[in-house]
């Protein structure tokens, strides 16, 4: 039997506790937003606002391949005028690219407004507005994560939740409508980038040149490489996790798109819960670290994901009319008998979720591969089976599947065979 005073001085479940904490409140603020939303605003109105989300969260595949190089070389770079010189080359870089997203969607702006069937453009203005505002707030974020300060990293996530639900709120009863929703969700952002400016401007330096002679021939190149590595990784996870909006939004009518959105949103409680887990276990896991080591943190991982994960699940299976009747009301009532399946999604996806950031912390280059053969399995089943909102979730299960696999079969070739237990 574990004693308790072991669990306690367990550093891995000590850091998760805190992050963990923080985190379900910033759920549970994610969560007010959602069913106030959807009480405030038409079905269709709500379902303009998550493609908003989607987008963000798509488009955040790029900051999130930023922010994990950010959180890996604050956790294994020592020399602080080191790491500063690297993040700060590194956020060049990402401006760089914002901008040639933000010129991309302004040049075909009425074709993505059109294929999403979008009511206004505002979701397409807010995207690039909130595309320029992350691009600041990404690295600075990244370094509390790397840095293990979870209680600022969790501070840092309520101002986000909490100011989008508060602002959002005063301006659709100001009479703005889902306009005020993205005003408000903009307004937060620009909350957190003061907040985050406040917490690391006197550890992290980026814009300075200053430090750029202590970088090692060829460093920012390896980053890079490691960036694409991230890229395909983690935007595989975001791209399945989030693919169903749009997906649903392209090929049903706006009401029926509005609902399901809706009910998607409940179910990414279940990814949300399980999100702490990757970021601690990110920061825990060390190349320098023996394989037995590292192995153990994700054993951890993935036994908490299963319980809460599981147990959430088995709650949506059982009580899915009530819950959407709680969260959203009687307009989402007619899909409530699809939430356990979309809970399967997302259970499926963070378990896939806890595999990436192992792999990624250890900077193992087959995830390329694994990422590519998913989103081809996924693509090819949605070319013939997306005729209703189950054929669309049951492709989205048996992709998730498929990657589960792939990465069993490479954990017990790569580590069992090396005689090194789990």
């Amino acid at each position: 039997m574990i004693s308790i005073s072991k669990l306690k001085e367990d550093v891995f479940l000590r850091h998760y506790a805190v992050y963990f904490i923080g985190s379900m409140i910033v759920a549970v603020l994610n969560y007010l937003f959602y069913p106030i939303l959807g009480r405030l605003l038409s079905p269709s109105e709500f379902g303009d606002i998550q493609v908003l989300i989607s987008l963000i969260t798509q488009a955040g595949i790029i900051f999130g391949a930023f922010s994990l190089i950010s959180v890996n070389i604050t956790t294994n770079t020592e020399n602080p005028h080191e790491r500063n010189a690297i993040l700060s080359e590194l956020r060049k870089i990402c401006y760089y690219i914002v901008l040639a997203i933000v010129l991309f969607v302004l040049v075909y702006f009425t074709k993505i407004k059109s294929f999403l069937n979008l009511n206004t453009i505002y979701p397409i203005v807010g995207l690039i507005i909130i595309l320029l505002l992350s691009s600041t707030a990404t690295f600075r974020s990244a370094f509390l994560n790397g840095s293990k300060k979870f209680a600022e990293l969790s501070i840092n996530g309520i101002i986000s939740s909490g100011g989008r639900l508060v602002f959002a709120v005063i301006l659709i009863l100001a009479g703005l409508g889902p306009l005020g929703v993205i005003i408000g969700i903009v307004l937060s952002q620009i909350a957190t980038l003061i907040f985050l400016h406040f917490r690391t401007k006197d550890s992290l330096h980026l814009n300075t040149k200053a430090n750029l002679h202590v970088l090692e021939k060829g460093s920012i190149r390896k980053e890079i490489i490691y960036g694409i590595l991230i890229l395909f990784s983690t935007g595989l996870v975001t791209f399945i996790y989030t693919s169903d909006i749009l997906i649903i939004k392209h090929f049903f009518n706006a009401h029926d798109a509005g609902v399901y959105s809706g009910i998607s949103a409940i179910g990414k409680i279940i990814y949300f819960l399980l999100a702490p887990v990757t970021a601690v276990l990110m920061a825990s896991v060390k190349i320098k670290n023996t394989v037995k080591e590292n192995a153990v943190i994700l054993l951890k991982s993935i036994f908490i994901s299963l319980i809460l994960g599981l147990s959430v699940l088995l709650a949506f299976y059982i009580f899915n009319g009530i819950v959407v009747k709680v969260l959203l009301g009687q307009n989402y009532m007619s899909y409530s008998y699809i939430l356990p399946k979309v809970g399967v999604v997302m259970f499926l996806s963070s378990i896939v979720n806890v595999f990436v950031y192992y792999f990624l912390a250890l900077r193992r280059f087959f995830l390329i591969g694994i990422s590519c053969i998913g989103i081809l399995t996924l693509g090819t089943l949605l070319m013939f089976y997306h005729g209703s909102i189950n054929a669309v979730l049951n492709s989205l299960i048996v992709s998730l599947l498929v990657i589960i696999f792939l990465f069993f079969i490479f954990y017990v070739k790569n580590y069992f065979n090396r005689n090194t237990s789990i």
